[in-house]
């Protein structure tokens, strides 16, 4: 069994290895799979998952790390502004028990005040504007 862990170790030792755009690809392709077996899809739909999942063994594998690298900088960049908006509409209803949400009047910064303190005054870190609000 060791010798089998140090003969992969000597194989992926200078290889780029998994990353999050491996791992979306592989998630994707699983999707695709199962898509495709549940419905009658065209040919090239059949055959995607399988090059996805070709694709994201070829960038594991490779030793090229600055170009592999630099696309997952890109692919979680792209990916952030995606799901960031969903990240921060799940933390406002997390937090709605607790905290009410203002803007600065000035800059549209968005401010975080505890809820239940009735009439309060809020300066805006950002700008230093102060402003009356109900919490």
């Amino acid at each position: 069994m060791n010798k089998l862990k140090y003969k992969l170790e000597q194989f992926m030792r200078g290889r780029y290895g998994v990353d999050i755009l491996g791992r979306d690809m592989l998630f994707l392709s699983m999707i695709l799979l199962i898509i495709s077996f549940f419905f009658r899809t065209q040919a090239v739909l059949r055959f995607l998952p399988f090059i996805l999942i070709i694709l994201m063994y070829f960038r594991m594998f490779s030793k090229n790390f600055s170009k592999r690298y630099n696309e997952n900088r890109v692919y979680t960049n792209f990916r952030g502004k995606l799901t960031d908006p969903f990240k921060k509409g799940w933390k406002r209803i997390k937090d709605f028990p607790k905290y009410k949400y203002l803007k600065c009047p000035e800059c549209k910064q968005q401010l975080r005040v505890p809820r239940g303190k009735k009439s309060i005054v809020v300066t805006c870190p950002k700008c230093r504007t102060k402003f009356d609000a109900k919490s």
